[in-house]
């Protein structure tokens, strides 16, 4: 129950309505006792029409808790049920059950309210625990898994907080009360009676944790279905193209088969435990109805007595049977829990300082001093220096593997530097805000993301209020308009998951207009058009060379001939920056840039 335990700041923050929940559930438990003790003597009455023997026994003693009234009360209820005995026990039952009723909704939807409360604060805080995740993390996981925590195990939890929770609380409290009610009434009978309840209870414990076992492999197995799903459905086109369809099948088959094996050992678990539980208490009742007995024939005791005890005894049997059904959502939720927090526990890899400042408008320099980067055991970067001035476009170059998305990648901040300094003008960018920086950069990159909204929607997602003529004037420069008026919807057309409905020059520009509206000074191309036909690139390239006028660029490109006007062009290998220049300059010191020219411009005549 560790993990759970960690819950208990979401459930303390919704303290009022539990405190209400709690009254609610003490007057249950207190009406639950009472309707023990008044059975037994409402059954003899209706026997013996002597309406005494409800407030008294055959010796002739006032009934155990008609004793917590004061004694003027007692005698003027005896003349009260003397005269009026016919309605007056009936209507002392409606009110207990009235009470009862009320009771148990009050806490039934107050719970309610409570857990759902806490799965909206629990699943937000996983939310954007996941969003400040650098993008290296989605990399390593995969997104159905991811996927199946937020929505399967959360649900899982909040099953575990109005299901397991509740009845933790309010069903010990129906137990307590009866239980102090059969040991106020006799003391003997009931330790006597309750040598049997440590018996049943040690099967319970064995049986929740090895649900508790069998729950996390299922939620394991559940996120392996909704990974495998994701996987086909995301790449359908592939799919199909390779006519992979059957082998897909077969995975999520496979998949559901290790789901199918965990349910089946977890009905078992649910199946022999229930009748195991019943066995158990039929044991014990009717050890109790053999010595009740013995106890009315043999010596004379009051039967009414006896019957309350007995209600008492067999109303303690729900309880136990909800604490049962309890164990199997604790432990459910204490799977999902850890699989919860295991996301919104991680440290991050990016972390802001407490004392960052906003980072100013952008005026002079980007620098890199020295920088170092590793993956691992991996060396990625080594003592990189770069400048860049404002105004410039400085392309980065280079084999795959070299570094270059690395080193844009430090500059936006996912993920930090292991040795070095980037410095915007004089500040450092491990001192200011991760927003404030990243307000300042705009980034488009060879796979373009496009939300399932409106175009509109879409390219003003940096300044969500932005007004149609800004949104129209941003497309225009990215050279969208035109292909934008031409559909039916015009800019409120919706481009579909991931934009499937554009093509992927038609993305691209879009993803610019976006860039242009945010109107950040500093600018970040990633393989921006290496994914394109011609046609498209040309617009492309167009709309590029609008967005990077008057902005500081860092470019990769994967085609050299669309760098040509870079100002500077950073040559990487093996992680170092070995050459620096422009392009007519780095091509006259026939190294390694012009290596990689003449052999892509090679390349690209055998293709011809």
């Amino acid at each position: 129950m560790k993990s759970m335990q960690q819950l208990i700041p979401y459930l303390q923050r919704q303290w009022k309505t539990l405190v209400i929940a709690f009254g609610c559930m003490i007057l249950y438990a207190l009406t639950t006792a009472f309707y023990a003790f008044i059975s037994g003597p409402a059954l003899k009455y209706i026997f013996t029409g002597d309406v005494t023997d409800v407030l008294k026994t055959s010796t002739g003693e006032t009934r155990s808790l008609w004793k917590a009234l004061p004694q003027n009360w007692l005698e003027q209820l005896e003349l009260i049920a003397q005269d009026y005995a016919l309605w007056l026990l009936p209507s002392v039952i409606v009110i207990a059950a009235t009470a009862k009723g009320v009771a148990q909704a009050g806490q039934f939807y107050l719970m309610g309210k409570a857990a759902q409360h806490s799965l909206l604060e629990l699943r937000r805080d996983i939310f954007r625990a996941l969003l400040h995740q650098p993008p290296s993390f989605f990399t390593k996981r995969s997104h159905g898994d991811l996927l199946s925590r937020l929505s399967n195990d959360a649900n899982q939890v909040e099953q575990a907080l109005f299901y397991g929770v509740g009845p933790l609380l309010r069903e010990p409290l129906v137990l307590l009360s009866l239980l102090g009610y059969l040991f106020y009434t006799d003391t003997k009978l009931s330790l006597v009676t309750f040598v049997t309840v440590p018996i049943a209870v040690f099967p319970l414990i064995k049986f929740t944790k090895w649900l508790k076992k069998v729950s996390g492999r299922g939620q394991q197995a559940q996120a392996a279905i909704n990974t495998v799903s994701y996987e086909a459905l995301a790449g359908i086109q592939v799919v199909q193209a390779y006519g992979n369809e059957t082998r897909e099948q077969e995975r999520l088959h496979t998949a559901g088969l290790g789901y199918y094996k965990q349910m089946l050992v977890s009905y078992f678990i649910r199946a022999v435990r229930t009748p195991i539980m019943e066995i158990l208490g039929a044991l014990a009742l009717a050890l109790l109805m053999g010595v009740l007995a013995w106890l009315v024939h043999h010596h004379d005791a009051d039967p009414a007595h006896y019957m309350s005890f007995f209600a008492a005894f067999i109303f303690m049997y729900d309880p136990l049977k909800k604490l049962g059904k309890v164990a199997d959502y604790l432990a459910t939720g204490e799977a999902a829990t850890e699989r919860l927090l295991e996301v919104a526990q991680r440290e991050q890899d990016v972390l802001e300082k407490e004392n960052a400042h906003t980072l100013p408008p952008f005026k002079d320099k980007i620098t890199l001093r020295d920088v170092s980067f590793s993956y691992g055991d991996k060396q990625v970067l080594n003592n990189v220096n770069l400048s860049a001035n404002q105004g410039e476009i400085v392309a980065l170059v280079g084999a795959s593997g070299a570094g270059k998305t690395t080193l844009v990648n430090l500059i936006i901040r996912f993920m930090d530097p292991s040795k070095g300094s980037i410095q915007i003008d004089d500040h450092n960018i491990a001192d200011v805000t991760l927003q404030s920086l990243r307000q300042s950069i705009s980034v488009v990159s060879q796979e373009t993301f496009l939300f399932n909204t409106s175009i509109a929607e879409n390219i003003s997602y940096a300044h969500p209020d932005s007004s149609h003529e800004k949104v129209k004037a941003a497309a225009e420069a990215a050279c969208a308009h035109e292909f934008i008026q031409e559909m039916e919807k015009g800019y409120d057309t919706v481009v579909g998951e991931r934009g499937v409905t554009l093509s992927g020059g038609q993305k691209q520009r879009i993803a610019i207009a976006r860039a242009i509206l945010k109107d950040a000074p500093i600018l970040i191309l990633d393989e921006a058009t290496s994914a394109l036909d011609v046609e498209s690139e040309r617009h492309v390239q167009a709309a590029l060379e609008k967005l990077m006028n008057g902005r500081t660029s860092f470019v990769i490109a994967h085609r050299l001939s669309t760098i040509r006007r870079a100002s500077k062009i950073a040559v990487l290998k093996d992680g170092h920056v070995v050459e620096t220049g422009t392009h007519t300059d780095l091509l006259a010191k026939n190294g390694e840039y012009a290596r990689l020219y003449q052999m892509q411009f090679s390349d690209a005549e055998q293709s011809n």
